[in-house]
């Protein structure tokens, strides 16, 4: 291209100028077209890995009344009492276990009867994994979940009264910090009025 032009004198250098610098901005150009694609391929990537899994139901109409006593079921993993304490906030008692007493009750001058009585009628029932390590952990002292199931079980009906269900980051993990411990005392303290 350059020898063509030679004979033609300066215009010629300029027109060169221009189709060397047109030919440049087409080259960084496509550069960095091919370079936004993967930056927000990894944007949609990363945005899709925090979406939420939450599931939440209550599956009573009428809300309970009387005293707000529970007790706790499940392995005693360390951010269980991250929700006990919760709940003490709300204003529930919290039995450590669900136990059973047997009760003697005379029917009849001849006739009495055992039965086995629960120290709570609801059981909140909680089973979940969170890794627990110094590697692990939120900075701020919270978990990664990657599952956490609790359900609300009415022991004397025998049904579950509230399901919740739920996968990530939990309250002070800055700065995905999520809600699952605020979310789980808030679905029990529903069901009462």
């Amino acid at each position: 291209m350059r020898n063509n032009l030679t004979g033609l004198g300066s215009k010629a250098s300029a027109v060169q100028d221009t189709l060397r610098a047109r030919l440049r901005r087409r080259v960084i150009s496509k550069g960095s077209h091919f370079m936004r694609f993967p930056l927000i391929t990894l944007f949609i990537v990363a945005i899709s890995g925090c979406a939420s899994t939450k599931s939440m139901d209550i599956l009573v109409d009428k809300k309970f009344e009387g005293p707000k006593i529970i007790a706790m079921s499940g392995t005693r993993d360390p951010w269980i009492y991250e929700i006990e304490k919760r709940l003490r906030e709300q204003g529930f008692e919290i039995k450590r276990m669900a136990s059973e007493n047997v009760s003697v009750e005379e029917v009849s001058s001849t006739k009495t009867e055992a039965y086995n009585e629960a120290s709570a009628r609801y059981v909140l029932h909680v089973d979940g994994y969170a890794p627990n390590t110094s590697m692990t952990r939120c900075f701020g002292g919270g978990y990664r979940f990657e599952y956490i199931n609790a359900e609300l079980i009415d022991v004397r009906n025998n049904e579950t009264v509230m399901h919740y269900s739920n996968s990530g980051y939990s309250e002070n993990c800055p700065p995905l910090s999520g809600t699952i411990f605020g979310d789980i005392s808030g679905a029990v303290s529903q069901v009462w009025k």
